[in-house]
């Protein structure tokens, strides 16, 4: 093993690295282009991981061998977290268990805008009670209303957020104000300014929270500007990392103006990282130790009986309840140790060297739309694109399907869980929105919109990136004569190759005590080396053929939606099975 970390030796270290599977074009290499969802887990770590569940134990055990060094190794572990985002001075670390979503619901309950739905349900049946039994009631309810809606929190969010810090939102005690989006991609911070301003938000809890990155087209918020112009209209400056942590720098403390309040995290999205737990960072000033843990139970508490209790003094102890997630807070620690030790600025510099290659070739197509700004100064690798076929486009499930079919390429096809955005860089009115909602609601998923995504991470080698950016070229110009090879599944919106039972699995994908049984520890890892560039040669080969064959066939007669208003919406084409 080498002293010192390189992106050289962390490619060679990727588990599924020379891992084939069946497609219906031959057996195929895994070229996993989805970083953007989740990271790949290395062989080095998951060794190390593996070592240390030789004296694995509970940190609250804390009188034996086993607990006090679990402890020890957690402590570490958080200390390390703290120090890559500066963090250490002025900050809490929470560990949460679903990545940057986990973390944005922590938040809201820490700052009182979470209820539940069941609550929510229970207390408005109380007040319509109320108001139907009581008819003497109808003031005072409106009186309580008024207040209620007084001092609602106002939060503040971006253009093209998740929908895990957006829908969580309107979904709490808070009343949601979106900013606008600029003609160039990025946020307007006119806008932003002018909405701190309104005299409708003042003398209001006013928290901003917005994504640092999108996770669609890539573009990089200016968070530090942002937070800068929060700060300065008190207002609570929150930031969604998950698409972006893993690329950029964090500072939790960059200036007086320039801090955040609270970051989410997505550790399982950093190489290395899958597994991990998500991470709340919050400022210590953002945290009232007045009120009760988020979820009192075990591991919050200092003393407790009968009578009473009392809560552990230290945020940290009180936000942990339960057993924390100790291996999956190592894992996270491991990941972010790893990006820094590779450096930002390595990261960054591959990153847009293969985007502005990307963006050069990509734009030569006419096939190929990419959604955003794709010359924006400030971006990840990540790509959303249309691909055009006459007067529609393919459907990017289609794509998505044909890319891992014929190259083994790993994408992801859909919105992304960035719908409002989407219905901006897609173009769609509010009124064809709704339409599409209805038909959707009638069981006709494959109306849905959506875009093929893939990103560039640093650790691809160039023969990766140009195999990629080929396959993509490949499927713009001839995607469309696969047509007739894939049924469509109007239900769900999927498609698979004709020669494929819809039970099928790609990987043959089986999971109990039995199969853990066959596996040997030595074998975990073990792979056959691959030279991948004569993989990608000898899969272009095939594919070329397949065309050849196709073209010679005869032109196919498109199909139509059963449903008038699903097809009066249909933006693809497809072929009807037989």
């Amino acid at each position: 093993m080498p002293s010192k970390i390189d992106i050289e030796f962390l490619r060679d270290q990727i588990i599924g690295n020379s891992y084939c599977f069946q497609t219906p074009f031959g057996k195929r290499l895994l070229t996993y282009a989805d970083y953007t969802a989740s990271g790949r887990s290395l062989k080095f770590i998951e060794n190390y991981l593996i070592k240390i569940q030789a004296y694995y134990a509970n940190t609250h055990t804390e009188d034996d061998a086993s607990g006090r060094s679990m402890t020890r190794l957690l402590h570490l572990a958080e200390a390390s977290i703290k120090r890559n985002l500066n963090a250490s001075e002025n900050c809490y670390l929470i560990p949460v268990g679903t990545g940057a979503t986990g973390a944005i619901g922590r938040l809201q309950q820490i700052l009182g805008v979470y209820i539940p739905p069941a609550t929510r349900a229970r207390l408005t049946k109380i007040v319509e009670t109320v108001r139907v039994t009581n008819p003497t009631s109808a003031e005072v309810l409106a009186e309580l209303e008024t207040e209620y809606r007084f001092n609602m929190p106002v939060v503040f969010i971006g253009p093209y957020e998740h929908h895990s810090n957006d829908i969580s939102w309107r979904e709490g005690y808070a009343e949601v104000v979106e900013i606008d989006l600029q003609a160039d991609g990025q946020i307007d911070l006119q806008d932003l300014e002018t909405k701190l301003q309104s005299p409708q938000y003042q003398n209001r809890m006013k928290i901003g929270s917005f994504s640092a990155a999108s996770n669609v087209t890539g573009i990089i918020s200016p968070v530090y500007e942002i937070a800068r112009i929060l700060h300065r209209h008190d207002t609570l400056a929150c930031f969604d990392f998950a698409a972006s942590a893993p690329y950029v720098d964090i500072d939790m403390n960059r200036d007086e103006e320039c801090y955040f309040d609270a970051v989410f995290i997505s550790p399982h999205k950093f190489i290395g990282g899958p597994g991990s737990s998500g991470l709340l960072v919050v400022n210590k000033r953002v945290y009232n130790p007045d009120l009760s843990p988020t979820h009192p139970a075990g591991g919050t508490v200092r003393y407790v009986s009968a009578q009473g209790y009392d809560f552990h003094l230290d945020p940290e102890e009180r936000e942990r309840a339960g057993t924390p997630g100790i291996l999956q807070v190592l894992k996270a620690s491991l990941a972010l140790e790893i990006k820094s030790e590779i450096g930002v600025d390595q990261i960054e510099a591959k990153e847009k060297l293969f985007t502005q290659q990307a963006v050069q070739r990509l734009e030569k197509n006419p096939n190929i739309q990419i959604l955003g700004n794709p010359h924006a100064p400030e971006r990840i690798g990540i790509f959303s694109i249309m691909i055009r076929h006459g007067e529609k486009y393919l459907h990017s499930r289609f794509a998505t399907s044909l890319l891992n079919d014929l190259f083994g390429i790993q994408t992801r096809a859909g919105c992304v869980c960035a719908a409002p955005y989407g219905h901006r860089l897609l173009g769609i009115s509010p009124e064809k929105s709704d339409q599409l909602r209805q038909v959707i609601s009638r069981g006709i998923e494959c109306v849905k919109p959506g875009w093929l995504r893939f990103n560039f991470h640093f650790v691809f080698s160039q023969d990766d990136f140009e195999f990629i950016c080929n396959a993509v070229e490949f499927v713009a110009d001839f995607g469309y004569l696969f047509l007739p090879e894939y049924n469509l599944n109007f239900a769900s919106g999927g498609w698979l190759h004709n020669s494929i039972d819809k039970d099928d699995d790609y990987l043959n994908a089986e999971f109990g005590v039995s199969q853990a049984l066959h596996e040997k520890l030595g074998d975990c890892f073990h792979e056959n080396p691959l030279h991948r560039r004569q993989e990608y040669d000898h899969y272009f080969a095939v594919a070329k053929a397949q065309v050849k064959a196709l073209m010679s066939a005869p032109i196919p007669q498109y199909g139509k939606l059963n449903d008038p208003e699903a097809e009066a919406l249909r933006w693809f084409e497809f072929v009807e099975g037989e």
